[in-house]
């Protein structure tokens, strides 16, 4: 009965899916066994098997109910999981307790539709598992009255973009529709099985992060470096830079006056990139950029035109990675040795204000590239932080009045940070930041002058330039 597995799931909420990448050393029926043993042994009750011959040797072996499919490619369809009858009545014959089959509205390999192979699942008295990867699949296995849907194909179909991490939305939606629901797709942290429990799944199958070394290996391995020529563009208000990176150091910088024309400046960096010969880019630059796309969706007139600009490796000829410049600084800082594990925060304080957060390897923007709006925040006397704070409106030589309202703007910028972000450091850095005038400032309140000099957003672009 349903409720058994039900009241299992409630003592382990959590299901190992035991299977292999192709063609990895593990790929062997003992082996796979041992792996499931152990997901057992730590009180694991339910197991997903992949294959006949896997199943047969694990289930004569453990006594845990199984979640059986089997995956298989037909050159006149995209059904992937379980996509025949046949393959059903083999996993019948197996005694999977439990059957996943591909939620899809599309017709099987074997002519037959979702609504036959539930049937014939169910009419032997086993538990049909919908395997879904969209909204539409999801209705369609309510409408078919499967007994378990499962999200295990979010992101891997064209149906619906691959989220970073576990689809909560998609688990959301099936929960509203009162079924009894398994997470699956992309677990990796104990935080994400609790929040898909919390939505209100029942269980959540979590496979590569468990049991599958070669997926964990590609996850864990960050992006090689070596003999790479790194490119480094920072765009901002003032000045357009561009830094060469060689294993590591920066080797060369070169730099114009910002102009005024978006073609123009696309086209500087072009002859750079010719140039150097570089491999890659990282661009830091004012305004919000989509990192997905590369386009400055939202910018201000500091730089004119800028909305639009599209900042992507379809534009420049090389693999691009573009953002924000308060969010790339930041994560500069927070790659540099001194500060790598911290929780860092950066107020980049040049012809704007920028800033950013970054702690446990990742940026905190939005979806869209969205950054801490420190630079819009309104003061006690009715300007914002940038206004008073930024190069633009102090000008080359602030008067002693126009100092003391920036120290002052400083200084309420980074209690702002402080109370709303705990970071273990806060970063200084821009001409502004850097001045001497603001250096008594940043002792006092416990701020570190970027370990970068002049060179900080160079070096955050080029580090964002390996950013995942």
């Amino acid at each position: 009965m349903l409720s058994n597995l039900l009241a299992m799931l409630k003592e382990c909420p959590v299901i190992a899916s035991v299977q292999a990448s192709e063609g990895s050393a593990l790929d062997y029926p003992e082996s796979l066994f041992q792996l499931a043993q152990a997901s057992v042994d730590q009180g694991v009750q339910v197991v997903r098997l992949q294959g006949a011959e896997n199943i047969r040797h694990i289930r004569e072996k453990l006594a845990v109910p199984v979640i059986g499919l089997i995956k298989k490619n037909h050159p006149n369809s995209d059904i992937y999981i379980t996509p025949t009858q046949h393959d059903v009545k083999r996993l019948i014959a197996l005694e999977c307790e439990i059957i996943a089959i591909d939620a899809s509205t599309e017709r099987r390999p074997d002519g037959s539709r979702f609504d036959d192979m539930v049937g014939l699942i169910q009419s032997s008295n086993r538990f049909a598992m919908a395997d879904c990867d969209s909204e539409q699949s999801v209705d369609n296995a309510v409408r078919s009255h499967a007994n378990i849907i499962s999200t295990t194909l979010a992101g891997y179909t064209n149906k619906r973009p691959m989220t970073d991490g576990p689809d909560f939305d998609l688990i959301r939606y099936a929960v509203s529709r009162r079924v009894t629901v398994i997470a699956e797709g992309r677990f990796t942290q104990r935080w994400q099985v609790e929040a898909a429990l919390n939505i209100g799944a029942k269980g959540v199958v979590i496979g590569g992060a468990l049991n599958d070394p070669v997926k964990q290996t590609r996850a864990l391995t960050p992006t090689s470096r070596a003999y790479e020529k790194v490119g480094a563009v920072d765009l901002g208000g003032t000045w357009i830079r561009f830094g060469v990176f060689e294993n590591g150091e920066l080797t060369d910088v070169r730099k114009i006056a910002r102009p005024a024309d978006q073609q123009e400046r696309i086209d500087w960096i072009k002859e750079q990139i010719k140039a150097t010969k570089v491999d890659r880019l990282g661009i830091g630059t004012g305004g919000t950029v989509d990192p997905r796309t590369g386009e400055v969706w939202e910018a201000k007139e500091i730089i004119p035109s800028h909305v639009g600009t599209m900042l992507n490796s379809e534009t420049f000829g090389v693999p691009t990675v573009a953002l924000n410049d308060g969010l790339a600084t930041t994560w500069g800082h927070y790659c540099h040795p001194k500060l790598a594990g911290k929780r860092v925060a950066t107020l980049a304080l040049g012809t704007g204000v920028g800033a950013g957060f970054a702690s446990e390897g990742r940026i905190l923007a939005g979806r869209r590239g969205e950054y801490l709006r420190i630079n819009d925040l309104y003061l006690p006397n009715g300007k914002t932080i940038e206004e008073v704070l930024g190069g633009a409106g102090l000008t080359e030589n602030p008067t002693k009045a126009q100092q003391d309202e920036a120290t002052n703007a400083f200084e309420y910028a980074v209690n702002y940070l402080r109370k709303s972000y705990f970071p273990d450091e806060i970063i200084i850095c821009g001409s502004v930041g850097l001045s001497d005038w603001l250096r008594p400032a940043l002792e006092s309140a416990g701020c570190i002058p970027t370990p970068y000099g002049d060179e900080a957003g160079l070096h955050g672009a080029y580090q964002l330039a390996y950013y995942r």
